[in-house]
């Protein structure tokens, strides 16, 4: 059987874009997304909200954002175009999409962190594991990008009980669904996990420019 490709598309962000050309790529955007990107004060988070649509367009040539549609628990869609899935961590947006099926997507930048405040969000199985790796926070960060790529798969919401989720294992069940659990080396100091709902995937990494993402369609 042939295996499910999955596409994740990549750009790095380290300097803000000039404020005319931020504020002119934002303005083309569909209303609605021109609000959510507005409402940031951080600019890494609003150049993340930008380029995750540009990385989107890049990734779907033929579709539209204004055809963006959304699932009772707000995930995106278009209707008739491969499902996608975007992610954003430190200075990195990435968009996955799959060749067949469901697909979900999370990167991380691993920092310092307190993990025993996480404690309850971890079967008693992956707490076992984060505690007694001397990686720790990286094993944490592991786990956490895997259950977050399921959820965001399955379009559930970020909002589910993660306690009940058990990531140790590739093959995952959840919602009566198995879940195919991948990881994806984007670059030294980011952890990153792709979940599918098909058996067999083959995951392909795609790095576009900043430059690229500004320059499409102007």
């Amino acid at each position: 059987m042939p295996k499910t490709l999955i596409s994740v598309y990549y750009s790095c962000y380290d300097t803000p874009l000039p404020a005319e050309t931020f504020n002119g790529l934002v303005a083309a955007l569909p209303e609605g997304m021109r609000a959510g990107i507005q409402r940031f004060r951080r600019w890494e988070d609003a150049h993340a909200g930008l380029l995750g649509k540009r990385l989107l367009q890049y990734a779907l040539p033929g579709h539209s954002l204004a055809d963006i549609a959304y699932t009772v628990h707000r995930r995106p869609f278009i209707k008739g175009a491969p499902d996608f899935n975007i992610s954003h961590a430190g200075n990195i947006v990435v968009c996955a999409v799959a060749g067949k099926g469901d697909v979900g997507i999370d990167i991380e930048k691993p920092t310092s962190l307190s993990v025993e405040d996480f404690h309850q969000q971890f079967t008693p199985e992956e707490w076992d594991a984060i505690r007694n790796d001397p990686a720790s926070p990286e094993i944490f960060y592991r786990y956490w990008t895997r259950k977050e790529a399921v959820l965001k798969a399955a379009g559930t919401g970020l909002n589910e009980a993660l306690h009940l989720l058990n990531v140790m294992n590739d093959a995952v069940s959840y919602h009566q669904h198995t879940w195919q659990l991948s990881a994806v080396p984007i670059m030294p100091g980011y952890v990153c996990h792709v979940a599918s709902g098909e058996a067999e995937i083959a995951i392909n990494t795609h790095a576009v420019s900043m430059q690229e993402l500004v320059s499409m369609y102007r």
